[in-house]
């Protein structure tokens, strides 16, 4: 049994909780079309007979403008370091700039070894590809003291292409010889976090392009028993006209939300849930530490 620790970091909307995803086999991290979907670094864990990979996705790099900002960039920072693999993962349908080169550069001065996953690969196609591909075969070779790229790998979390080998190239740079989780456990976040998660993932989904990062969420209640679950928690926005699109018309959006919610919740806890939802404002949350602190966000 080998071990260890893989950093996933790249820029917004580029893969990263969808590989992890993938590459464990289970939905551990939220995924919507938005920027900044991942908050929290998370760590989803895959166990087999031979190996322990535990994944920690990150959020994606960004020039922090808020409070919550700065928060989400020291859990990116804090994803690529300490681990033992590191993926950093590029958006192939995307135009590859001088700047993720030297970011590329940057994180292989670590030391750590380093993947860089070409993402995306059915939605680009070889002509987007090849050339992103040659802009960076000169990181295959060592440089001035610079450590090479392990190996450049052209992915699809959707068809799948080349996670199996991404999986075999990551499981053979582990080296630590302990398990530093029981067998079963698929992520380190406990569920009453989890379930604050589904709940801000289909409010990303449903509602207008203008409020989601300005939305958190508060699980007040969170009461787990042998068939059931019972929940009340509060989606928390920053103005009075987003609240009133949350709820929507005659509460429609709130009941889609929570209908939708819920049905998450139970297929991840195998549970009939009980999820009753509040709207509440908070202005200018994203910039004020004790409210960042009752949503969880604590640096």
């Amino acid at each position: 049994m080998k071990s260890g620790f893989i950093g996933i970091i790249g820029k917004p909307n580029v893969g990263k909780s969808s590989l992890m995803n993938r590459l464990i086999g289970e939905k551990i991290s939220i995924v919507t079309p938005k920027p900044q979907t991942t908050r929290d670094a998370v760590r989803g864990i895959l166990t087999t007979d031979e190996y322990q990979m535990i994944f920690v996705d990150t959020p994606g790099l960004l020039t922090p403008r808020t409070e919550l900002g700065k928060y989400m960039s020291k859990e990116t920072d804090s994803g690529s370091k300490d681990v033992d693999v590191l993926l950093i993962v590029i958006d192939g349908s995307r135009r590859f700039s001088g700047s993720d080169y030297e970011f590329i550069e940057r994180k292989l001065a670590l030391g750590i070894p380093t993947f860089v996953v070409v993402n995306k690969t059915d939605e680009a196609g070889y002509e987007r590809i090849y050339p992103i591909l040659s802009k960076l075969s000169p990181l295959t070779a060592e440089a001035d003291g610079r450590p090479a790229i392990a190996e450049i790998v052209p992915t699809s979390c959707k068809d799948g292409t080349n996670i199996d080998k991404l999986r075999e190239l990551i499981a053979a740079r582990l080296t630590d010889d302990v398990m530093y989780y029981p067998e079963g456990d698929l992520t380190d976040r406990p569920l009453r976090f989890v379930v604050g998660e589904i709940v801000r993932e289909k409010a990303l989904l449903l509602l207008r392009d203008e409020i989601p990062h300005g939305i958190g969420i508060a699980v007040n209640k969170f009461e787990e028993k042998k068939e059931t679950v019972y929940i009340e928690a509060d989606i928390v926005c920053e103005k009075e006209g987003h609240k009133q699109i949350i709820i929507g018309e005659g509460g429609k959006m709130i009941k889609h939300i929570g209908e939708s919610a819920r049905r998450g919740i139970e297929e991840r806890t195998g549970k009939r849930v009980f999820l009753e939802l509040f709207v509440k404002v908070r202005p200018d949350w994203r910039n004020r530490r004790n409210y960042l602190g009752d949503l969880g966000y604590k640096s």
